[in-house]
């Protein structure tokens, strides 16, 4: 049984639970496009946001930027390398 969990933990991981998302390398807020940081904050308005990070979406590049609600929920919205959104979580 110990051998079916871990091949079945493995395929959930290689699979990403369906996620079309893979985070890459950080970038810092100051270093995001020109526009992006303040189109997650009127998409997420009352997030505060505190990471980004490179990824890819969809199979082009793009950026995650991640922050948490006032009730400490996580939420993130990621946008094209000119700032342009492609999906809120």
């Amino acid at each position: 049984m110990g051998k079916k969990l871990v091949l079945a933990a493995s395929l959930l991981l290689a699979a990403g639970c369906g996620e079309t998302m893979e985070s890459q390398e950080p970038i810092p807020l100051d270093k995001l496009p020109a526009g992006a940081l303040d189109a997650a904050k009127k998409e997420l308005p009352g997030v505060k946001f505190d990471s980004a990070r490179k990824a890819k979406y969809k199979g082009q590049d793009a950026i995650e930027i991640r922050g948490k609600d006032k009730q400490g929920k996580i939420r993130e919205m990621e946008v094209d390398l000119t700032g342009k959104r492609l999906e809120v979580e």
